[in-house]
């Protein structure tokens, strides 16, 4: 027998998650073949069956955690298309020749400071408050911060802004930094956690009715609404034809304050909300939002089930809805670590 060890193994690897799992079976039985083990193990079938057994799950398992770091730049990458901002300047020194700096910028309400402070623990950068617009701006500056967090979420954009990120890698290039220009990422949504870091920044949970009138118009929606073109003039309609689809709903539009044109995204039924529930729980969110999201998900299972009819159930979605969103005043940011720790290390 004769094979090309190298080819087989490098052919085995480019196949992603299956050819990586594969790797340790076609090693072991390389060595059964050699090592003239084959004959006395298939006597012996259910040994053969726990080896490669222990072996899947091993390769498994490490498949999983070194993909976590992936999530949380998938994650970034999502919220920074939603809140996030590249600030190039178009030449090395200013005129009166001072070094001008380049800068990520991402904007949180007030109320999601741990949120980001969080991330700035994780990626650096420095948390600027300002009370009169009730935000926090988690701001990038310095050069090594920069690099890290371009290397992270290059080829992971899907959205217009990725030409914001071209700008940027281009202004590293004039201070000798090389960094290869990743087109848009065109995987499955459920593929990762970019849907995620966008909804975080941009999406809204939310229920309607349920008011001490019975009789009002019932729903349990979410929302998520982003301008038509970017400031390139480019479209987001491609990228929000794919949420829609995701969520098996119609892409809709409107002209936002009588001057800006959006995309607007909305689920009520129960397939779109039970798809939305899944992804999240797999891919969750970081900000307060994620305590939205957990009560929404509640009264969506009441909902669902028709159990709202029992007035006492119907009294729980009310006091469900009476805390979400700005009338929040209690927040618990325990899933911080429950998260970073388990889905978004890195």
């Amino acid at each position: 027998m004769c094979l090309n060890m190298d080819l087989m193994l490098y052919y085995l690897v480019d196949q992603d998650m299956m050819g990586i799992i594969m790797v340790p079976i076609f090693l072991y039985i390389y060595t059964l073949i050699f090592n003239m083990e084959l004959v006395s193990l298939l006597i012996n079938k259910n040994k053969l069956i726990n080896k490669f057994s222990n072996l899947f799950l091993l390769q498994f398992k490490f498949y999983s955690i070194n993909n976590k770091s992936d999530n949380l730049s998938y994650y970034l990458a999502g919220l920074i298309e939603g809140d996030g901002h590249f600030n190039t300047p178009k030449v090395l020194k200013s005129s009166k020749g001072k070094t001008t700096k380049a800068g990520i910028e991402i904007i949180f309400a007030l109320k999601d400071r741990p949120s980001a402070e969080l991330l700035k623990k994780i990626f650096g950068g420095n948390v600027f408050l300002n009370s009169k617009k009730n935000i926090v701006r988690w701001m990038i500056q310095d050069i090594k911060s920069i690099v890290k967090i371009i290397n992270l979420i290059n080829g992971k954009l899907r959205t217009p802004k990725i030409y914001g990120l071209f700008k940027m890698i281009d202004f590293l290039k004039m201070k000798g930094i090389e960094i290869e220009k990743l087109s848009l990422d065109n995987s499955p949504l459920n593929n990762n956690a970019w849907l995620a870091g966008l909804i975080d920044a941009d999406g809204h949970f939310s229920i309607k009715g349920f008011t001490s009138n019975i009789r009002t118009y019932i729903a349990i929606q979410f929302y998520l609404a982003q301008r038509k073109t970017d400031i390139s003039g480019k479209t987001l309609e491609d990228i929000m034809l794919k949420i829609a689809n995701f969520l098996f709903v119609k892409l809709k539009s409107r002209t936002f304050d009588k001057k800006y044109d959006q995309f607007i995204i909305n689920t009520s039924n129960k397939k779109s909300n039970e798809v939305l529930i899944n992804y999240l729980n797999t891919y969750p969110l970081l900000s307060s939002k994620y305590l939205d999201f957990k009560d929404w998900e509640k009264a969506s299972e009441i909902y669902t089930h028709k159990l709202h009819r029992d007035p006492i159930e119907y009294q729980k979605i009310r006091l469900l809805k009476s805390n979400m969103n700005k009338n929040r005043t209690i927040f618990s940011w325990t899933h911080h670590k429950q998260i970073v720790y388990g889905l978004y290390s890195i």
